[in-house]
């Protein structure tokens, strides 16, 4: 009885290991946790202005992750969205609410036409950037932009390298920036995902076989319209 209660918490510490490295498993099958995240820098004098930020490194964390865990794409069975994170690093030289519409848009060749969009992504309405520094749960994403993520994240397994591009559309901020106060902050942009590997396809080889998840890669910087 003592013996199998060990082997009980061995296997419950294993697991916590797992989950919190970016791994864990559902019916047998792996999934793997993973995010590409960029940041977008802003210096702004009035309240209503359009940006643009680039995240187009999935199919290099999609490589990495599967050569980690001794993977191909043959053996993954899904890859979807799961969520996305939006982190004020930075900004000054006061706190600043802003209302904005982010869309997203698969855009393949840079200043080319879209490929896929533009859909809704999220919106923000009288965000304080000091609350969006510190921990606060994902926003809300809309179902349309959400599909598009999947059919890019899709088109992986096809071999293709999709480009995302989160374009920002910002209505309105109090107080008003201007030339004599203006708004400059730094947001980090993360977009989250999973990939599910069949459960007879998924190698271990000891220890260490299993690595983090929460890492991401860059994408290309923030720009404006």
């Amino acid at each position: 009885m003592k013996q199998l209660r060990v082997q009980h918490l061995v296997i419950a510490a294993l697991g916590v290991l797992l989950a919190n490295a970016g791994c864990i498993f559902n019916q047998g099958d792996l999934v793997i946790s993973d995010k590409v995240c960029v940041d977008l820098h802003e210096v702004q004098t009035t309240g209503t202005f359009t940006s643009f930020v680039v995240c187009d490194q999935f199919k290099t964390e999609l490589e990495q992750k599967l050569a980690e865990n001794h993977v191909t794409k043959d053996d993954i069975k899904a890859i979807h969205m799961v969520g996305a994170d939006f982190k004020v690093k930075s900004f000054k030289p006061h706190d600043w609410k802003i209302t904005a519409q982010i869309d997203i848009a698969r855009q393949d060749t840079p200043g080319g036409a879209y490929d896929d969009g533009p859909k809704p992504f999220t919106r923000f309405k009288h965000e304080s950037l000091k609350e969006l520094k510190g921990d606060r749960e994902d926003p809300k994403l809309y179902n349309d932009g959400v599909k598009l993520v999947d059919r890019a994240l899709a088109s992986l397994l096809n071999g293709e390298d999709p480009r995302l591009v989160l374009l920002i559309n910002n209505e309105s901020v109090q107080p008003t920036p201007s030339p004599t106060d203006p708004m400059e902050f730094t947001v980090n942009t993360c977009v989250k995902f999973q990939i599910v590997v069949k459960g007879d396809n998924h190698h271990g080889g000891g220890d260490g076989d299993h690595h983090g998840g929460g890492g991401g890669g860059g994408g290309g910087g923030g720009g404006h319209h």
